[in-house]
C-alpha cells in the first residue's frame, strides 16, 4: 500500500523554469550560445545538394528549436564547430545560413500579403452580403435571408481570424528567423582543442 507521503510526491507539482534551464545551458555574457556541431561541413547541407547552398533540415530544426526558447530581444550566436575550413568556405557557411533564413522570412512576407489581400476581400464580400441581406430582408424569404446571413457573418469572421490570430503567429515566426538572420556565426575549430 502507497504511504501518503509517496502520494504526496506524485501529486507534487514540478518545479521546472525553461528561462533558468536556458539561461543555465545557453548564455554567455548576455548573448544565447546556440552549438552546432558538425563532423564534417558537408553535414551543414542536405545530403544530396552537391552545390552546398541548401541547410539541412536536421540543422534548421535544431537551431530553431533552441532559438525558440530564447527572447526575442536576445542576441543570438551560432557557435559552428567544425574541422579546420578557411575563409571562403566560412563565407560560404554563413552565407548559406543567412540566406535559409532571408528565404523564410521572405516567404512569411508573402504569406502576410496574401493573407491580408484575402482579409479585404473578405472584408469587403461580407459588407456587401450583409448590406444585401438587410436589404431584401422584407423582399425575400426567410430561407434565403437566414442563408446570406450565414455567409457575410463567415466572410466577417474569418476576416477577424485572419487580421488577429493569423497575424499574430506570422509576426511571430518572422521576428524569430529575423533574429536567426541577424546571429553573430562564429567557427570553433576542432583540430584545435
Amino acid at each position: 500500500m502507497e504511504t501518503k507521503r509517496n502520494a504526496r510526491r506524485k501529486n507534487r507539482k514540478i518545479k521546472f523554469s525553461e528561462d533558468e534551464y536556458i539561461e543555465k545551458q545557453y548564455y554567455v555574457d548576455g548573448k544565447a550560445v546556440i552549438p552546432v556541431k558538425l563532423d564534417n561541413v558537408s553535414d551543414l547541407y542536405m545530403l544530396h545538394d552537391y552545390k552546398q547552398v541548401e541547410l539541412a533540415d536536421s540543422v534548421c530544426a535544431y537551431i530553431e528549436e533552441i532559438a525558440y526558447m530564447v527572447p526575442i530581444n536576445t542576441d543570438i550566436v551560432l557557435e559552428i564547430h567544425c574541422p579546420r575550413v578557411d575563409f571562403a568556405t566560412q563565407e560560404r557557411m554563413i552565407k548559406s545560413i543567412r540566406n535559409n533564413y532571408g528565404i523564410e522570412i521572405d516567404d512569411i512576407d508573402y504569406e502576410m500579403y496574401l493573407a491580408n489581400r484575402r482579409s479585404v476581400i473578405l472584408g469587403i464580400v461580407g459588407v456587401i452580403l450583409l448590406a444585401l441581406n438587410i436589404l431584401l430582408e422584407k423582399y425575400v424569404g426567410s430561407i434565403v435571408s437566414n442563408f446570406l446571413c450565414v455567409v457575410w457573418w463567415v466572410a466577417i469572421w474569418d476576416m477577424i481570424e485572419i487580421q488577429t490570430m493569423d497575424k499574430s503567429d506570422n509576426k511571430a515566426k518572422r521576428l524569430s528567423y529575423q533574429q536567426l538572420y541577424d546571429a553573430q556565426i562564429t567557427f570553433v575549430f576542432d583540430d584545435e582543442k
